[in-house]
């Protein structure tokens, strides 16, 4: 038909949309598959890789929180000044995911914290997607 316009969601206005789009920060989402029996059990290890990362790249932790599972299985969440780094692990299927979201702009800190966790994985298989928010 003609002269009929498109309807737009309830609330939604052409001020809405931002006329040029701002990155504030860089997501990485790690998905890391087969990794060793040995190391995904150790909470204690996986702990210390995720806190030596994070100080390779100089990230502010503000609190950090850890839920250990019975039998086996962690979580870390650390709040950081530049924003969130968070484990989740599943050793019954081989698998860790790392979610780290910085607003740091230096991203040579960023790449540092990402590069320690390759080098400490290095066995494993690794994905990473990088999100630019």
């Amino acid at each position: 038909m003609y002269g009929r316009r498109k309807a737009k969601p309830i609330g939604f206005s052409n001020r809405d949309i931002p006329r040029r789009l701002v990155s504030v920060g860089v997501h990485y989402i790690v998905d890391l598959d087969n990794v060793d029996n040995d190391l995904i059990v150790d909470n204690d290890k996986l702990t210390e890789i995720c806190n030596n990362s994070l100080e390779k790249g100089e990230a502010t932790i503000l609190d950090k929180m850890i839920h250990h599972f019975e039998p086996h299985g962690l979580t870390l969440l650390y709040l950081l000044s530049e924003s969130h780094f968070s484990m989740h692990t599943w050793p019954e299927h081989q698998k860790i995911r790392i979610d780290f979201f910085t607003c740091e702009q230096n991203e040579s800190k960023c790449i540092s914290v990402i590069d320690h966790l390759k080098s400490e994985f290095e066995s494993t298989s690794m994905k990473i997607n990088i999100l630019r928010r």
